[in-house]
């Protein structure tokens, strides 16, 4: 069924042959933000000098207010760019996606509050675009989970340990060693 906005293209395709690789693999953008993205920024990644650089001609880096060397609050930065609007936008969906992107989302708006996790994981999200249209690789969610995953399990076990010592237990693993 052919909607109203829908291209009559392969639109992946055409992406695909013109970046050289399969943005679409990026969790949260899909083939109509990535064209909408490139319309914005163009496929030449090399005007930026590094994803920094990227993230913060977005307005989605942080701007702390400093003075004497003391932090004094974030300045408010406001855009019209679509190609951060669209970030955003794939930001906004991860509080229902599963992976790393989800998680960080999840964790960060329990903490901090939805708007500045949407502005962390859209910033996230730039710099994995720049990464994978400038060096023309694929996107592998796998590098994303590998050390997060061990870094959340030690997290988690240095927790129980501490919780355990407070209320007078020793950890000790199935084989018997302590922990």
């Amino acid at each position: 069924m052919v909607r109203k906005n829908q291209y009559s293209i392969n639109l992946k395709g055409y992406l695909e042959g013109i970046l050289g690789t399969d943005a679409t693999r990026i969790t949260g953008l899909d083939e109509t933000s990535i064209l909408e993205i490139i319309a914005v920024t163009g496929m030449d990644m090399a005007k930026w000098p590094t994803a920094d650089h990227f993230a913060s001609w977005l307005n989605l880096s942080p701007s702390p207010k400093v003075s004497g060397g003391k932090l004094l609050g974030h300045q408010k930065k406001f855009t019209n760019n679509r190609a951060a609007r669209m970030f955003r936008m794939a930001a906004q969906t991860m509080w229902q996606h599963k992976g790393t992107l989800g998680a960080l989302y999840k964790r960060l708006s329990s903490r901090k509050g939805s708007k500045k996790a949407i502005k962390a994981v859209a910033r996230k999200l730039a710099v994995i675009f720049y990464h994978v249209v400038r060096n023309k690789s694929a996107f592998d969610a796998n590098k994303l989970n590998g050390n997060n995953i061990e870094r959340q399990q030690r997290r988690d076990m240095a927790r129980l340990k501490k919780k355990a010592a407070e209320m007078g237990y020793v950890l000790q693993q199935v084989g018997g060693t302590s922990l």
